[in-house]
């Protein structure tokens, strides 16, 4: 559906919402308080339920208005808004979040999570934002801890922790559709169906998402095919136990078929590749108070995702031949001129001294190698792993709170291209935190975790935080910690080569591995952190108006551990020195405007000698402005601006995002909600890629939805 046909839609939608009964929508309804600002509770920080008064980290809490207000259709663009944060594309159907440093190949240093789940794809270091088995409309809030949370979380808690809080299920509608029509194709569709009683509540959900992304490359002017379609489905089911225990199940899944852009040559690819990719879950939750100061929490979690991704290529029968796969072997840069062109480099002087060499070029000479021939390889994984956690909330008096437990993890995976077969890993880790209220003006916070990790041993993340409350809502913390990042399964077993196999079966002497191969030789570090913070949060309920101030200074130890076939890079440690400062802050001018300013300032010293890919997406300048309002009357809206300075090499990117919405009371237990989203692109390249292009720099598309 194109633009024009969208605001038709949206237009016909509105008139015909108009023509309804129009009665006054409450605030609950509209999803937002008009009182002064609630100071929020988190979980995300320490596993406590906690005042963000008391966390012993800075955090940025999105709650369910501003979700609705942004009229966002896809996870990413609401994490613009947390300071510090880092969000763009590498293609239509791959998105890149990072927090204070990572490749936008991998999520190697943020853990995410799903009501405390992670998500994190331990086999190539992946976080599937766009294929998430969760829709927008599923999730209640996000909570962003903003700092290392290896204490809590353990490893790969390392900048920082994304919790994503769903909805509960006894709130949501008993019935709900929601359609999405616009440019470049969008069609989404959303249903959820809730039913309460038989001793407990549950709502299931079902969801399709699809767009074009991208459409071209515009370095070479060529189209840019990363079409995208996502369809599945989030179940959650709620029952009260004896004495008021609570047991959750929770489960998903989805498929997402995404065509897979390709900026190198293209030319050996018979058919743009395809990549189907399935992911589903299913978690158990059980919190059972045991007395007064004491309760029990059991999670256990199996998490399963597999990826297929078959190429069908033309290529020469040279490239998979034994003979150039020995001379790589020997010597990489030899081979690789070769299979460019081996007449040139047969006529080298290398033909002499090289005996490898000499044996291919003959060989070359008894028979045709150049010939092309049609082959099939792949880019396959499966990747599963199991999770049981226990842990023990005490509250021994009312100045002491305290959470221990112990959390086993179990990863499996198979690849035949990029671990040669099967890999696994498992992890054991103990973990413990006490809030001690040392006087009325003072909070203690210590907490640490402890893993056995059977690829890269033993490790300990502490975290230490002092909090003086100047004011009942004003605080300035004190915290030092230590976060550690170990060794992915495909930085520590990765062995990668490509299997070809000729499509005309009757001549399978042509069968082969690609020549190039790369197996890392199991010296993958652990990565370390120390960072020292100094914060100050404050809300001013008379303005009414929140501050967030985070001062900090961190010192790194990373690897550039790079995974590609043809330049395999393990190394050692590159000391890195960040410090920097993040502000945000949120001010209610009236009962149904929101204004939220974000800044976040980052300097860097690293290895003088290369940069890599640890920096390539860290900008020294970025933040954004957003301006949320609502009306009685079930009007909402907001205007977001963001940006990023001196980004990947001096880019610079930002974007204007607009939405408009009105939520229609039809009868006392019927609603429609209408809505026009806008997104510009004040720059041209797309997304923080410079290989990404688009024909035109906006997208808009229109919404209609139903509530019972």
């Amino acid at each position: 559906m194109n633009a024009s046909r969208a605001k038709r839609l949206f237009s016909t939608g509105l008139a015909a919402g108009m023509a309804c009964s129009l009665l006054p929508l409450g605030a609950d309804e509209l999803g937002f308080e008009n009182t002064n600002i609630a100071i929020p509770t988190v979980i995300s920080a320490t596993r406590l339920s906690q005042s963000i008064l008391d966390t012993p980290a800075s955090m940025t809490v999105i709650d369910r208005a501003m979700i609705r207000a942004l009229g966002a259709r896809e996870l990413p663009d609401i994490l613009r808004l947390v300071p510090g944060m880092v969000v763009g594309r590498e293609s239509g159907s791959e998105a890149f979040v990072g927090y204070h440093g990572t490749s936008a190949d991998g999520a190697r240093r943020m853990q995410v999570l799903v009501d405390g789940r992670s998500i994190y794809e331990a086999a190539l270091a992946r976080i599937d934002w766009i294929g998430l088995p969760l829709d927008v409309e599923d999730i209640e809030r996000i909570e962003v801890v903003r700092g290392p949370n290896s204490a809590t979380y353990g490893a790969n808690s390392f900048f920082a922790v994304v919790n994503i809080i769903t909805r509960n299920v006894q709130e949501v509608p008993n019935a709900e559709l929601l359609l999405r029509a616009g440019d470049d194709t969008i069609r989404d569709g959303f249903a959820r169906l809730s039913l309460h009683g038989l001793g407990g509540d549950w709502a299931w959900s079902l969801f399709h998402r699809e767009d074009t992304g991208f459409d071209i490359n515009a370095r070479k002017k060529t189209p840019f095919q990363d079409d995208k379609a996502v369809d599945g489905g989030y179940g959650k089911g709620q029952y009260t136990t004896v004495n008021d225990g609570q047991l959750t199940l929770s489960t998903g899944f989805s498929r997402m078929v995404a065509e897979q852009a390709r900026r190198n040559d293209t030319s050996i690819y018979r058919e743009l590749p395809v990549a189907t990719l399935d992911t589903g879950y299913v978690g158990v939750h059980w919190d059972q108070p045991i007395s007064s100061q004491y309760r029990l929490q059991v999670k256990a979690n199996l998490n399963t995702l597999n990826r297929d991704e078959p190429w069908y290529v033309r290529i020469p029968y040279l490239v998979v031949s034994p003979e150039l796969s020995a001379l790589f072997a020997q010597n990489r840069d030899l081979a690789n001129r070769f299979a460019d062109d081996p007449v040139m480099t047969c006529a080298s002087p290398e033909f002499v001294t090289n005996a490898r060499l000499r044996t291919v070029c003959l060989r070359l000479a008894d028979r045709n190698y150049t010939d092309l021939r049609d082959y099939t390889t792949n880019q396959n994984y499966r990747e599963q792993r199991q999770e049981l956690e226990v842990s023990h909330l005490w509250l021994p008096n009312p100045s002491l709170r305290m959470v221990l437990g112990t959390n086993f993890s179990h990863s499996f995976a198979s690849s035949q291209n990029f671990l040669n077969g099967e890999a696994e890993n498992t992890v054991i880790s103990a973990f413990g935190h006490a809030e001690w209220r040392l006087s009325e003006q003072w909070l203690l916070n210590v907490g640490a975790a402890g893993e056995r990790d059977d690829q890269s041993g033993e490790s300990l993340s502490p975290r230490v935080a002092l909090s003086w409350q100047l004011q009942p809502n004003q605080v300035i913390r004190a915290i030092h910690s230590r976060a550690v990042r170990t060794p992915d399964i495909a930085e520590s077993q990765f062995d990668a080569r490509y299997y070809a196999i000729t499509d005309d079966r009757s001549q399978s002497e042509y069968d082969g591995v690609f020549y190039q191969s790369a197996v890392a030789d199991g010296s993958a570090k652990t990565e370390r952190i120390r960072s020292n913070e100094l914060s100050y949060f404050a809300q001013y309920q008379t303005l009414p108006l929140s501050l967030d101030v985070r001062l900090f200074r961190d010192e790194l130890d990373l690897t550039r551990n790079q995974l590609e076939i043809d330049n395999l890079i393990i190394s050692d440690y590159e000391y890195y020195l960040m410090r920097g400062a993040e502000l945000s802050t949120e001010w209610r001018p009236s009962s149904f405007q929101r204004l939220q300013l974000n800044y976040a300032y980052l300097h860097i010293n690293r290895p003088k000698d290369r940069g890599n890919e640890n920096t390539d997406f860290v900008p020294k300048h970025s933040g954004s402005a957003v301006w949320a309002w609502y009306d009685p009357q079930g009007w909402r809206g907001s205007l977001a601006y963001g940006f990023y300075n001196n980004l990947n090499k001096d880019l610079f990117f930002d974007r204007l995002d607009a939405h408009v919405g009105r939520v229609v009371r039809v009868t006392e237990k019927q609603s429609l909600d209408l809505g026009l989203t806008a997104q510009v692109r004040l720059t041209r390249d797309a997304e923080l890629r410079r290989d990404n292009g688009v024909d035109s720099p906006q997208r808009i598309w229109a919404s209609v939805g139903w509530r019972y």
